[in-house]
């Protein structure tokens, strides 16, 4: 009989603290409704919920005028039932109210995951979060199932519109950027490739048999010549004395190698003079062409004159240094 006189009066006392609570709220009583429902004077574990969506709506008629005292109305109903959606997501407010916006964040994640189905304003509120920190993807996958509800379609429409083309905006960029990075990795392998190799140094790029003698002129075309290389060009230059006539004499004339003008050119370049004596003159001239395989031409300027010496360009090569 005690124990059944004690549930009784536990629930009259639960019954009466809610219909306090609500003349609290409707008096706008924040700070009533704050003592009222204190962890000290806890109602019966059955009215819990009640008491927790009561105090949801306490906390959001307080938080234009109050938003700490909100926020502890809100956090107070969310101990009192903390798997209700509409509790979590009224405390979520609170935390955003209160600039705490990562706790919020988190507590509207928990709250859709846990109801994938009813929690519409958890969805919107998160969506707004995601909007703000222009997550367009979480946008999109959070508002897409509130299109057609009643309260939050027609801004989740707007909203989802919005990162939708944010979306296709960011794929045609990524498309692009792939396009133009495999283009120049094309470029890049066709320049390698378009690239003459470099010729190996120490190696003769090419020669020609054949000489030229005293007042004639060649032209030679080459081989293997590269472009944009240096080059060494050879020549030997040896010159003889004029013939011995008649028996006067048995020694050989002084041979005056004066005014000989041997000249080279190869491709566009200017002439270049070559080198001729007595005894073999090594020539090797530095080179640099703009074209490939270039001709070269050897040719003698020297004027012409009686007992002149008979000289000889021979060995035409060219080398890589």
């Amino acid at each position: 009989m005690r124990l059944l006189l004690l549930i009784t009066a536990l629930a009259a006392t639960g019954e009466a603290r809610l219909e306090q609570g609500e003349k609290l709220l409707a008096a706008r009583d924040c700070e009533g409704l704050q003592q009222l429902f204190a962890p000290a004077g806890s109602a019966r574990a059955e009215r819990d919920l009640e008491a927790a969506r009561l105090l949801a709506r306490a906390a959001a008629t307080c938080r234009e005028k109050d938003r700490v005292l909100a926020f502890a109305l809100s956090q107070r109903a969310l101990a009192l039932a903390p798997g209700d959606y509409g509790v979590a997501t009224a405390h979520a407010e609170s935390l955003l109210a209160v600039d705490e916006r990562t706790a919020a964040a988190r507590l509207l994640d928990e709250t859709i995951q846990a109801h994938p189905r009813n929690a519409a304003r958890a969805r919107f509120l998160r969506a707004r979060l995601a909007d703000e920190e222009a997550e367009s993807a979480r946008v999109v996958r959070l508002l897409e199932p509130l299109v057609e509800d009643l309260e939050y379609g027609a801004p989740s429409r707007a909203l989802l519109a919005r990162h939708q083309a944010a979306l296709q905006s960011q794929a045609e960029a990524r498309e692009t950027l792939a396009r133009e990075e495999q283009e120049a990795t094309e470029r890049a392998t066709h320049a390698s490739k378009s690239v003459p190799k470099a010729p190996r140094s120490g190696t003769e790029a090419w020669s020609a048999r054949g000489t030229l003698k005293s007042g004639g002129q060649r032209t030679f075309r080459t081989r293997h010549i590269q472009p944009g290389f240096t080059y060494i060009f050879h020549a030997t230059g040896t010159c003889t004395g004029p013939a011995r006539t008649g028996r006067k004499s048995r020694l050989a004339p002084t041979v005056d190698l004066f005014g000989q003008d041997f000249r080279v050119r190869i491709g566009a370049l200017d002439a270049m003079p070559l080198k001729v004596g007595l005894e073999p003159e090594r020539n090797a001239l530095p080179f640099r062409v703009s074209e490939p395989n270039p001709q070269i031409f050897i040719e003698d300027r020297t004027t012409q004159r009686p007992n002149a010496p008979r000289c000889t360009i021979s060995d035409v090569a060219i080398r890589v240094p």
